[in-house]
């Protein structure tokens, strides 16, 4: 895919999150659920602060005609994908250790976000390493 059209898939997948988000908030809010929405609200912010800082970034690359895929970059990728699913299988061996204690709705939730934190601390951690080549 060229480097403009996910940019524009990107930006609008962030408007119908965030689109969404602000109607769970405003429902959350008009059923007294303060707590809950205000929770909301902060994600929801710091989604548009660190999507904008992505996006700043990637525009950036691409007015300099640098690739949105580049062959690191997808080494990279792969290599954190392998790492993470490792780590998944420990995140969801544990969880189902401890799923007498914990609901169930808390397992997944906190599964498929250990799922996406592996990946993305994966990701952080190879992308600064110079050894994949």
């Amino acid at each position: 895919m060229k480097s403009k059209t996910i940019l524009i898939l990107f930006v609008s997948m962030l408007s119908v999150i965030i689109v969404g988000l602000s109607i769970v908030a405003i429902r959350l809010l008009s059923s007294n659920n303060i707590i809950s929405a205000l929770l909301v609200i902060i994600g929801g912010l710091l989604l548009i602060i660190i999507s904008f800082s992505v996006l700043k970034r990637e525009i950036g690359y691409l007015k300099e005609g640098i690739p949105f895929d580049d062959e690191r970059s997808k080494k990279t990728r792969m290599y954190a994908a392998g790492y993470s699913y490792f780590i998944s299988i420990y995140i969801w061996l544990t969880l189902l250790i401890f799923q007498s204690h914990i609901d169930r709705d808390d397992i997944l939730i906190t599964g498929l976000l250990g799922m996406a934190i592996s990946f993305w601390l994966s990701w952080a951690i190879l992308s600064k390493r110079k050894g994949i080549e």
